[in-house]
């Protein structure tokens, strides 16, 4: 198919990464799903930050071998669970302006705005850990000479 015969379901938002289709499915989707409930959600969201902070935390296993595995293991087990919580809303947050509704809109920027300020202290969380193991750090005796690959896939 052209891209000049494609309807308008078909229309791609590369910043937002979704097709109108995929977000117009999504928001009609009538289906009774628990993903859709208020407490698997904050059971998903409380299961990504623990599996995203032992992700960071991998730093300081000294096996190199048990460390890889285990920051593969958790990585890919952060993309599932985020692909949940995706799927979890419903596409909301990803979905264009002209496929929401005014309520929609104005809950979702208000969950932006609130995610915005929540970095902020995370921020200086991770910059605490990477002060504890740089060179002159508590902790640098037991990180020395390794990849922090762990902290950079988790951040």
């Amino acid at each position: 198919m052209k891209d000049a015969d494609k309807g308008p379901k078909d229309r791609f938002y590369w910043q937002e990464g979704v097709t109108r289709g995929e977000v117009t499915r999504a928001l009609s989707d009538r289906r009774s799903s628990p993903l859709r409930r208020q407490g698997p959600r904050r059971l998903l969201v409380l299961s990504a930050a623990l599996v995203i902070t032992a992700l960071a935390l991998t730093v300081l296993i000294n096996d190199t071998k048990f460390r890889t595995y285990s920051e593969v293991i958790l990585m890919v087990l952060g993309l599932i669970l985020y692909a949940f919580l995706r799927q979890s809303v419903r596409l909301i947050s990803e979905a264009p302006n002209e496929s929401l509704d005014e309520r929609q809109i104005a809950l979702r920027d208000a969950n932006y705005s609130l995610a915005y300020r929540s970095l902020v202290p995370l921020t200086y969380a991770y910059g605490a850990l990477l002060a504890v193991i740089t060179a002159d750090g508590w902790l640098h005796d037991y990180v020395n000479g390794r990849f922090w690959t762990g902290i950079a896939l988790s951040y």
